[in-house]
């Protein structure tokens, strides 16, 4: 998942005045041993990030109030355009520097003041992308029609094209309600996502209601005042409770209290969010959400998003029907007439790989140590684009367990950029897997190249004393994708901020990385990445890796009629005026699902963090995406996934564009032809 941070503005971020020389001079005395290029800054207090944070509001106020200024008859490239592109590229460092730590820091206090600043930066966005004198002026700019070059004619037709897209060019009176919603909407969203990072209930169990789960699970679980053994609902707990434990019970009071998380406050949150986007969209001349979001993407229309979806589910319900009627006779063999629900799927579902496939998924984690698995991904990614990773020595980093490493060109030499590895969960931080852009690859006003920086955030188990942080087949999966998220931000060589690695469509951006998921199914890559903890020289063995190969295409209706779900769901609420999320969840869950129905008392989308994440009206984009993953593999990576000319091909085609070109113009020239559902269907099996 690529996570959506807040910039200053829909058209610049930055800094050209006083003001911001003043403050990048604070900072830079603050935290003099960064790396160079750098500018985010990962350790400030509280107190530094809102005091940061109203002076990138009064330095970007000033430039646009000096844009606002040009008399229309003398606007320029250089006194309009270029000192929105500059801004944007040299203060959306700044911003990160005051919104991520609401993501990672240690400390309630500065993720609280992170929050804060993200309000009013989210605040001072929607003044600002509002303002017509500042729209006046480009406007008049973009009618004289001066020749550009293709980036910077695209930058101006963009920067147009927010503007109106927020109502610059209808009546005062619906622009200032415009400006109270998207206000409002961006501060219920970070309520949401705070909520979220906060959640930390825990339920206790006896060690008999946690039957099925390996020894050094249990051994490493604390103890409440009862003498029951306590576990909370982060992935290293939740996963292998639901994939492992014997007893139904148990598993069906962890899946509850898991779609039950922040239900009491998130879902008044999300529901009037949704009234409030759609209102929005309406003023804004659109029949709903789903219709003013999906105009810029790929898909241009929620009808064909929903004949996508539907065409989909349609060819999926043989497959899945197939396969949950095989994992229902598992269950009445194992527990009786106990009906099958949601809580039985990732349980019965790994019981079925390991007698079907003959595999042990507890010796499966055995060869793929975190820290061998690190070594290899690395290894692959370098030689697969070119490039050389080398880890900063005493890095600035905002947690003890955070690696920074620098990225340059094989070929050439040349500084690539830098990114971080955040790799373990804690308590107040962002509880799934996730990539933030912390700095654009950009040229900067003085004709130098901007680094990109980036940053991983997952949530993989810690190491034991006796035992290093061991991951299981799908955790490497997921490592890879994000991984390749890092790799689109660190390749992108556009001229422009709003144009750097992850900003493609968002119906695009997961393609590149669900493309790269493959290398965690071929034979030659999973060696490069394992080795038993006990001895790395022994990497996973050939049967097992046939195994996980052939594993592929196991339960693959189940589980794409999930992502179904998730996507159906997304796209109903946002195509209506007024939502009842649970009454929405009940009547489709079992639609989708063959007859599966929602836990009762539940409701998942209170913390489904892709609502308040940027992936609203837009989550079908991982299965529409993932079409054009399978594409690109099938054609220029099956036979030969660690080809160095396909590598390069792709790292050049693919990932340095960024969203200098339409993402179907990206696959036209990578493929050298229109992309099919072909090598999607078949890679699901059909």
């Amino acid at each position: 998942m690529v996570r959506k941070e807040a910039v200053v503005a829909s058209v610049a971020a930055a800094g050209l005045a006083v003001t911001a020389r003043v403050v990048m001079g604070m900072l830079r005395r603050s935290h003099s041993n960064i790396s160079d290029g750098i500018q985010v800054r990962l350790k400030l207090s509280a107190v530094d990030i809102l005091r940061l944070t109203d002076n990138i509001i009064a330095t970007s106020t000033s430039v646009h109030d000096a844009v606002a200024a040009v008399p229309l008859d003398q606007v320029t490239y250089e006194n309009v355009i270029a000192p929105l592109a500059n801004l944007e590229a040299e203060e959306f460092a700044l911003v990160q520097s005051c919104v991520f730590p609401a993501l990672v820091s240690t400390s309630k206090e500065v993720r609280d003041a992170s929050s804060e600043a993200e309000k009013r930066i989210d605040a001072y966005n929607v003044k600002c992308s509002m303002r017509e004198d500042v729209y006046r002026v480009v406007k008049a700019f973009a009618d004289k029609k001066e020749p550009l070059s293709p980036q910077a004619q695209r930058f101006v037709d963009r920067v147009i094209r927010d503007y109106e897209r927020l109502g610059l060019n209808l009546s005062p009176d619906i622009r200032r309600k415009v400006e109270f919603l998207k206000t409002t909407i961006g501060e219920l969203c970070i309520e949401f996502q705070q909520n979220m990072n906060e959640e930390n209930r825990r339920l206790s169990f006896s060690e008999s209601e946690l039957a099925g789960l390996p020894a050094d699970f249990i051994k490493e679980l604390t103890r409440d005042s009862d003498g029951k053994l306590e576990v909370n609902l982060k992935y290293p707990h939740y996963f292998p409770i639901m994939e492992r434990c014997q007893v139904g019970s148990t598993r069906k009071a962890v899946a509850i209290a898991y779609d039950q998380r922040c239900m009491d406050e998130n879902v008044t949150i999300l529901e009037k969010v949704v009234a409030m986007r759609n209102a929005m969209a309406q003023l804004l001349g659109y029949r709903n959400h789903a219709e003013y979001a999906i105009a810029i993407r790929m898909a241009k229309s929620p009808l064909k998003v929903k004949t996508f979806l539907e065409n989909i589910s349609s060819k999926m319900s043989p497959l899945a029907k197939k396969e949950l009627a095989k994992l229902q006779a598992m269950k009445r063999e194992e527990e009786g007439d106990e009906p099958f629900g949601f809580h039985d799927l990732r349980y019965y579902i790994r019981k079925a790989e390991e007698l079907e496939f003959k595999v042990d998924y507890e010796t499966v984690k055995q060869y793929f140590p975190l820290n061998v698995v690190t070594a290899g991904l690395l290894q692959i990614y370098q030689d697969l684009l070119g490039l050389k990773f080398k880890e900063v020595v005493k890095p600035t980093v905002w947690h003890p367990e955070v690696q920074q490493y620098a990225v340059t060109d094989t070929e050439t030499g040349e500084r690539m950029g830098y990114f971080y590895l955040d790799l373990h969960p804690r308590d107040g931080k962002y509880t799934h897997a996730c990539v933030c852009s912390l700095q654009p690859g950009c040229v900067q006003k003085d004709g130098t190249r901007q680094l990109p920086v980036a940053a991983m955030l997952a949530n993989f188990t810690k190491p034991s004393a006796e035992k290093p942080s061991l991951l299981g087949h799908a955790e490497v999966e997921t490592y890879f994708h994000e991984f390749g998220h890092v790799m689109h931000h660190i390749c992108s060589r556009a001229s422009f901020a709003k144009f750097s690695g992850l900003r493609v469509e968002e119906d695009f951006v997961e393609a590149p990385s669900q493309m790269l998921e493959n290398w965690c199914l071929d034979g030659a890559s999973l060696k490069i990445m394992s080795g038993h903890y006990k001895d790395s020289k022994q990497p996973l063995p050939q049967d097992i890796c046939e195994a996980l190969m052939k594993k592929k295409r196991a339960h693959a209706g189940l589980l794409t009629k999930r992502q179904l779900l998730f996507g159906l769901f997304d796209q109903t609420i946002h195509m209506r005026d007024k939502v009842d999320t649970a009454a929405i969840l009940k009547d489709l869950t079992p639609k989708v699902m063959e007859g599966i129905p929602m836990l009762e008392g539940t409701n998942f989308s209170a913390s489904f963090g892709h609502m308040a994440g940027g992936y609203d009206a837009a989550y079908y984009g991982y299965l529409w995406s993932e079409v054009f993953s399978a594409d690109m593999f099938e054609t220029k990576f099956k036979n030969n996934v660690l080809s160095k000319a396909a590598g390069r091909e792709y790292r050049d085609k693919v990932l340095a564009p960024g969203a200098t070109k339409d993402a179907s113009v990206i696959l036209k020239e990578f493929l050298g032809r229109e992309p099919t559902q072909e090598a999607f269907l078949r890679s699901k099996g059909l």
